[in-house]
């Protein structure tokens, strides 16, 4: 099919005056937008207490195996003191781990209390404002809990008859099986996890591997330390009868190679299964450094630990997953970037991390695979976020303790997804958009973000504003619904446009419209549109007949619609254009039938006459005089006859 260059930008609009948007989203100021946004940070803080000290750095030094969740040790936390004076010390550490002693600064404290999954310390002496404090707490027990948001699990794989041990902290799980303080916007600033474990299996973590230590009674430790700011809940770790199969990926712009590690089953024939797929991530971490910068911890590594937990877990340089799927792979190493480098500062901004890691499947299909791969997945995006027609991505406040709401797969990662996705569209200009994410990761890099921040690089960086695409994207709810008629009047293509909103709450969408315009000589143009209305109508002047019309052709907007052509009103027929100069296009309302048609001059002489069963007939009319004509179309038993002008 042939398509003109020209892209066609409107032209004609209205029944109704322009607005900007409707009452609910366009009239939205940049105050009221904050308002939409109001984290409440005691929402994500079992303590107060917690926030009186800034944490700087974990020491964890467990004993662990691979059959079940028994685990002792000690994990250490140095801090400083945040507030003017403190007299009682709190850490959280799940009630099942039993607290065998807690040393704060090295001296032993007596004064502890441990219920609710909090460690309140009294204090002699109180802690005042700067000062340097570590917390040591030594413990033992059964850690986890039931469920896939479990802390620690230990689990059979019985598929390579291996038995997994192995964490998974997110959301607020960490305190299970590490003596912690679980607040998103209190990095450390880095982390030493040592893994005890019996000779015959193997330890991940994250980081990097500096020691692996003999000990007596069959027994060795893996020593991993990174340097790295970490959020509490990915830091991590997993115990098996693993093999280390470590490769290489080369950024452009990176100095130095970057490891790959990956701590996989050693099962006769996993290797030779899983190689390829493995492989894969050394051209996704070298596409990923291009599109958003160089790999955020190319100092140390990045890694797979393999685990029977159903799906994966981006733990901060070596996540956890259960598969080599090509998606799985790179949402999890795009998290890398969008969820650890930069993390959600509120568990109400999800987005940050899930929505931004569930579109770098898509860019990774579009990059590596094809544009037909990249668009089946969100076409799949989109049809799971209508599952969700009343939800908004921005996790409100009553439903932000809800693990199963803030991991909505419709909501947080799909319709997440979506909206990147029309971001980019909306910019109209991949460079600024790339810019935009790379602008993102730079400012923000070893720290959080919210929404609204990302809201105000995007608009630096763009020069644009996009307060509205947020209030009724990322804030509002639902998806719109749209509606389009279109027909032709001799050279003017008519489309009209109807919407509402999937939610009760969200009556009017703003966007821009793409309309593939087929005509029936098979060539076709794009025309866009700016839909901000209810009701809108737009003529379009066209070069000639017209024989369809798609909405969004390349899918980049969440949404359901629908277009339709208005039904033939002269009769059976219509005819254009009038007045024509070297063809007629006649289209009928019917197919399948077989009809006459005629066509005379005012003295009723028959000057072209055919036979057509054809649902559109295309007329040469160079050999006709300029003058008044007479088409009659005959079908049926019936005869309807118009006017047609030769120019």
């Amino acid at each position: 099919m042939r398509r003109s260059v020209l892209k066609l930008f409107v032209i004609v609009y209205f029944f109704l005056p322009l607005q900007i948007m409707g009452q609910d989203v366009g009239d939205i100021g940049c105050s009221r937008l904050k308002s939409l946004h109001q984290m409440n940070e005691d929402t994500y803080v079992a303590d107060p207490g917690l926030l009186a000290y800034d944490v700087t750095f974990y020491y964890i030094d467990l004993e662990v195996n691979d059959t079940n969740t028994f685990i002792q040790g000690f994990s250490e936390i140095h801090a400083i003191v945040d507030s003017m004076e403190i007299g009682e010390l709190v850490i959280e550490l799940t009630d099942s781990l039993y607290i065998d002693s807690l040393l704060l600064n090295g001296i032993r404290e007596n004064s502890i209390v441990h219920n609710n999954d909090i460690i309140r310390v009294a204090l002699d002496s109180p802690l005042i404002k700067d000062q340097l404090i570590s917390i040591r707490t030594y413990y033992h027990g059964n850690g986890g809990t039931v469920g896939f948001f479990s802390g620690i699990s230990s689990r059979p794989d019985n598929e390579w008859d291996k038995n997994v041990t192995y964490t998974l902290s997110e959301p607020l799980h960490a305190k299970d099986w590490f003596a912690c303080k679980q607040v998103l916007t209190d990095k450390a600033d880095s982390v030493y996890v040592f893994i005890t474990t019996d000779t015959s299996l193997m330890a991940g973590s994250n980081g990097l591997l500096t020691s692996l230590v003999e000990l007596p009674g069959g027994k060795h430790r893996f020593e991993w330390k990174s340097k790295y700011p970490i959020a509490f809940y990915l830091i991590s770790l997993s115990v098996s009868d693993y093999q280390d199969y470590s490769c290489y990926a080369h950024p452009q712009y990176a100095q130095d190679s970057i490891l790959i590690q990956n701590f996989i089953y050693d099962a006769p024939g996993f290797l030779n299964d899983n190689r390829e797929a493995i492989d894969d991530t050394k051209k996704l971490l070298e596409l990923f450094s291009d599109l958003f910068t160089t790999y955020p911890f190319k100092g140390e590594k990045y890694g797979h630990c393999y685990a029977p937990m159903g799906g994966g877990m981006e733990h901060q340089t070596m996540t956890t997953l259960s598969s080599f799927n090509f998606g799985l792979v790179a949402h999890e190493l795009g998290h890398q970037w969008f969820g650890d480098n930069v993390t959600c500062a509120s568990w109400q901004d999800i987005w940050i991390n899930e929505g931004f890691a569930s579109y770098t499947e898509y860019l990774a299909l579009e990059y590596l695979v094809s544009k037909e791969a990249a668009q089946t997945w969100m076409v799949n995006a989109h049809d799971r976020a209508r599952t969700e027609p009343e939800g908004s991505i921005y996790i409100p406040e009553g439903e932000a303790t809800s693990e199963w709401r803030i991991f909505s797969g419709a909501l947080s990662y799909k319709k997440g997804a979506a909206i990147l996705h029309m971001i980019r569209y909306e910019l109209n200009n991949d460079s600024v958009f790339f810019r935009t994410l790379r602008n993102f990761q730079q400012e923000f890099k070893d720290s959080t973000a919210t929404g609204m921040d990302f809201l105000g690089v995007l608009e630096r960086t763009s020069g644009k504003e996009f307060d509205w695409f947020f209030a009724q994207w990322y804030f509002g709810q639902g998806f719109p619904q749209f509606s389009f008629t279109w027909w032709q009047n001799e050279d003017s293509l008519i489309i009209a446009c109807s919407q509402k909103g999937s939610a009760s709450e969200s009556d009017v969408f703003r966007t821009r419209m793409e309309f593939l315009v087929t005509y029936v000589d098979q060539t076709d143009t794009l025309i866009q549109v700016e839909i901000n209305e209810q009701e809108q109508q737009f003529v379009i002047v066209v070069p000639t007949f017209v024989s369809n019309v798609v909405e969004d052709p390349e899918n980049w907007i969440l949404d359901v619609s629908s277009t339709i052509k208005k039904p033939v009103t002269e009769g059976t027929f219509s005819v254009g254009p009038n007045p024509f100069s070297d063809h007629l296009i006649i289209e009928f309302n019917y197919t399948n039938l077989i009809r006459d048609i005629i066509i005379t001059d005012l003295n009723g002489r028959i000057v072209k006459k055919y036979q057509t069963s054809n649902p559109v007939v295309m007329i040469n009319t160079n050999d006709l005089v300029r003058g008044v004509f007479i088409i009659t179309v005959k079908e049926g038993g019936e005869s309807l006859s118009t006017k047609i002008v030769k120019e």
